[in-house]
């Protein structure tokens, strides 16, 4: 498989054994939605060039894109996913969509610096695996979250009794952190 068309793309960002998350309300304001670090592609920008603009724009961090060992295809977000052969020089962790026309694409990188919400991003959360699990599987407040030693760095005012809801690139990571070859190409960045 060959990327060629997409219109979104962004990062799984490990900074300091943890995964950068963006967190803010959702349209009706009832939800704190913990959305992918990434965004629309512009003009003739590659996957990775989206990226990590997208990454720079909403967490204020330069990353280094990893080549994965295994790239994930599906169709939408329940479907189980099935392993492709990337003909790209750095593979993508995942590809979402049609093949030659994905709607997303999504990369593992890392970075040193770090993050801090910038421009619209409201706030960001970094979470370790074991926080990814908790999210998925409970219903948790942003103070609950934080009480449990949960990790954010919120910018603007927010409703922190608003029910924190994973948006389908965090359940789909969840589901990646079980996985053998997910953790060994990650295995220098996180504690597992």
């Amino acid at each position: 498989m060959k990327l060629v068309n997409f219109r979104t793309s962004g990062a799984y960002v490990l900074y300091q054994g943890r995964f950068v998350f963006q967190v803010g309300p959702n349209k009706a304001g009832n939800v704190l939605g913990i959305v992918r670090l990434g965004g629309h592609r512009e003009k003739s920008e590659t996957a990775i060039e989206t990226a990590k603009r997208e990454v720079l724009e909403e967490a204020g961090v330069h990353i280094n894109i990893l080549d994965a060992l295994k790239t994930y295809h599906i169709l939408e977000w329940d479907d189980e996913p099935i392993d492709v052969l990337m003909k790209d020089p750095i593979r993508p962790i995942l590809i979402k969509g049609r093949e030659g026309t994905a709607e997303t694409v999504m990369y593992l990188s890392y970075t040193d610096t770090a993050p801090r919400p910038a421009a619209e991003t409201k706030g960001l959360l970094l979470l370790s695996p074991q926080d990814i699990h908790k999210l998925c599987c409970n219903k948790l407040t942003l103070n609950d979250f934080e009480r449990n030693n949960g990790l954010s760095i919120i910018k603007s005012e927010m409703n922190k009794n608003l029910v924190l809801q994973p948006f389908p690139q965090l359940l789909f990571l969840s589901r990646l952190l079980r996985e053998d070859i997910f953790r060994h190409n990650v295995k220098e960045f996180l504690p597992l």
